[in-house]
């Protein structure tokens, strides 16, 4: 279980939880992953193979010292191209991005930045909410039940329609959608 942050809200855990659910199935095991906003997860006590970036300073010093044997890259992904230390530790078999694509502003830059470093049959996995979440989500931060920060940071919300172009036009397909936790949320698996 992650820390207590206060970019929690009541119910940030178990939120976090069901996107863990939605996702692990998806990542074959003994995988090379890559964890694109990893923020305080536990996935490098459960993945032999982890790598997480982050752009906060603050949650790499915390899961540095949680995990000493887990490899982290400080990388703004929003904003740069991979580092090139990062770029070394693949390709990868799985990118992650759970929770990330509705924070930056150009989320097919991101999603052709992930694809970049994959391998040759890789997938990448996302979690994001549904546009139709946007309402539950604000009122949810207000409340405190869900991160404080989700009202200020959500840049946009994709439907299927977008993250499936996001990927196309990345050269990734599409190979399972679902919606979950009401079907606030989606899960979109893409194969190289």
């Amino acid at each position: 279980m992650p820390p207590r942050s206060p970019f929690y809200g009541r119910l940030t855990v178990r939120v976090g939880a069901a996107r863990l659910a939605a996702a692990l199935p998806h990542v074959p095991p003994g995988a090379r992953v890559l964890d694109l906003g990893c923020g305080l997860t536990d996935l490098p006590s459960r993945l032999p193979s982890y790598v997480g970036c982050d752009q906060s300073p603050e949650i790499l010093l915390v899961q540095r010292a949680r995990f000493p044997s887990a490899v982290f890259f400080e990388w703004d992904f929003a904003e740069s191209d991979a580092p090139v230390g990062l770029a070394a530790q693949g390709p990868f078999d799985v990118v992650l991005l759970l929770a990330v694509l509705e924070h930056v502003a150009k989320p097919h830059r991101l999603v052709a930045r992930a694809v970049s470093l994959l391998g040759p049959g890789g997938r990448l996995v996302v979690t994001t909410p549904h546009p139709l979440g946007r309402l539950p989500l604000e009122t949810g931060a207000a409340l405190g039940l869900l991160s404080p920060h989700a009202r200020d940071e959500h840049e946009t919300l994709l439907g299927r329609a977008a993250l499936e172009e996001a990927g196309r036009s990345a050269g990734v397909s599409l190979v399972l959608y679902r919606r979950f936790l009401l079907g606030l949320n989606q899960l979109a698996v893409f194969s190289r």
